[in-house]
């Protein structure tokens, strides 16, 4: 048999099952012997109370009450409970004396203390039960003494006591039908208990079955597999966990899949032009009066193919964590226009309106400067790029609460509402030609990830021919410490 979950579980109820039911059969049939047991105890001793109320209906006027010819009706009983009970039946006046009706002895005196003592307390009123009460009837002789009342004159005065002997074996009730019923509800309940124990069974690893070949799936590299639970339990939240988990790897498969393509793309591009006019210059297809030009196209392919793996060293730290963060206290409107210093003669060039607002001077923040620059060379590289010639750049600062927003903004061909979404995946471009010079697609993705290891957001909107970008840092209270 197979050490399957399926079974694991199966004989797991079952085991339980089977303790369970033996147990409450141990129980039930204990609770109901003894519940027999007190029953008959109990019919016993109402047969005793049924002769005290014979002898009190009897004349009790009579000088000997004991007399068993006085009473027929007494003789009938007692001779009916020694038949059906196997018990003797003692009648007892309040002087001690006895008779045992249906014998010769009558009249005879009780002399044992203890035996007097136990028939004083029934004639106080009174019930009694002792084992081995009697020597002469040995230990196994359990008595039971009721008292009898008198009538007419003597209503409500105890005239003396019935003691009923019968053996212990005789109070054993027989229970064996207790058993077999008991075993006949046990087997049912067995039966139909394994059945509940295979649905369950079967319903708790299924699932779980579903989840291991949908995992043995992704190993084989399919990634589309996906488990349906039904329900409202652990298992069905187990399996929406799963699918989320199996969404997310599908889409990191993805992911990896379009990075390599994104990264071959932009490392094919340069080196082929590398190659290209390399291969030209050794075979003499490039003349040369012509070799210094394209020698400059080489050196910028290699400067650019060199940002592209700078650039992708820094987002593999930035994603790993491993980039420490160097916090301080500095004027990020100082940091803004030393950037913008750096573009001047690029905005000159594309006669670039450049509007500079800065509602709260200095805006100090709290922040790794370094990181910053980054930031703003990289959103301001974008804004120059992508404004139009004798477009407008608007950079504007101000600060609410604890936080200090910085919005950098260009008039340019805007960007379509179906792209903003992915604004900042890597490699991703508006420019779905990934046409030469206009960057590798991933300087705003080290943004947002610089950004993250801030606790800051950054955002994009556009509208029209208006794109702009709005990101947050922790405000500080003054100048603590050294600026950029």
């Amino acid at each position: 048999m197979k050490n399957t979950l399926f079974w694991r579980l199966f004989w797991a109820f079952v085991g339980t099952l089977i303790m369970t039911v033996l147990v409450l059969t141990f129980t039930m049939v204990t609770l109901m012997r003894a519940e027999r047991q007190s029953a008959y105890e109990a019919e016993v001793r109402m047969q005793a109370r049924d002769v005290a109320g014979l002898l009190q209906m009897r004349d009790m006027n009579s000088a000997w009450m004991l007399n068993p010819a006085s009473g027929t009706t007494v003789q009938w009983k007692i001779d009916e409970i020694r038949e059906n009970y196997g018990a003797e039946v003692w009648l007892v006046n309040a002087n001690g004396s006895y008779a045992v009706v249906g014998s010769e002895k009558y009249g005879e005196q009780i002399t044992e203390q203890h035996v007097l003592e136990q028939i004083w307390r029934v004639l106080s009123g009174y019930e009694i039960r002792v084992q081995g009460l009697l020597d002469e009837l040995g230990d196994s002789m359990v008595t039971i003494g009721v008292p009898w009342y008198g009538s007419g004159m003597f209503s409500g005065r105890v005239m003396g006591a019935v003691l009923l002997h019968i053996s212990v074996d005789s109070l054993k009730v027989d229970y064996s039908d207790l058993v077999r019923y008991a075993i006949v509800a046990g087997v049912v309940a067995m039966m139909i208990g394994t059945l509940l124990a295979w649905l369950i069974a079967r319903r708790q690893s299924q699932p779980l079955k579903a989840i291991n070949e949908a995992v043995t799936a992704f190993a084989g590299g399919d990634f589309e597999r996906r488990v349906e639970i039904r329900g409202d339990n652990e298992m069905t939240q187990l399996g929406a966990s799963f699918n989320k988990m199996a969404e997310e790897i599908s889409n990191l498969d993805q992911s990896r899949r379009n990075f390599v393509a994104n990264v071959s793309h932009e490392l094919r591009s340069p080196m082929t032009c590398i190659q290209g006019y390399v291969q030209g210059m050794m075979d003499g297809t490039i003349s040369d009066e012509e070799r210094p030009k394209y020698l400059q196209t080489v050196l910028s392919e290699t400067q650019r193919l060199t940002k592209l793996v700078g650039e992708l060293l820094d987002l593999s730290r930035f994603e790993s964590g491993k980039i420490p963060m160097n916090m301080t206290v500095f004027d990020v409107d100082e940091l803004i226009l030393s950037v913008l210093f750096k573009y001047e003669q690029k905005i000159e060039d594309k006669e670039i309106m450049v509007d500079i607002a800065f509602r709260e001077q200095p805006c100090y923040v709290r922040a790794d400067a370094d990181r910053i620059t980054q930031v703003v060379t990289n959103l301001i590289d974008n804004a120059v790029k992508f404004t139009r010639e004798g477009g407008q750049l608007t950079v504007w600062t101000h600060a609410v609460d604890s936080l200090a927003y910085v919005t950098i903004k260009n008039e340019g061909t805007g960007i379509p509402a179906e792209d903003l979404p992915f604004i900042f995946e890597r490699f991703y471009k508006v420019d779905k030609a990934h046409t030469s010079g206009k960057g590798t697609g991933l300087g705003l993705s080290i943004v947002k990830k610089i950004l993250e290891q801030h606790e800051q957001n950054i955002t994009v909107s556009a509208s029209g021919s208006m794109t702009s970008f709005m990101f947050t840092l922790e405000k500080a209270d003054g100048k603590k410490e050294g600026t950029v």
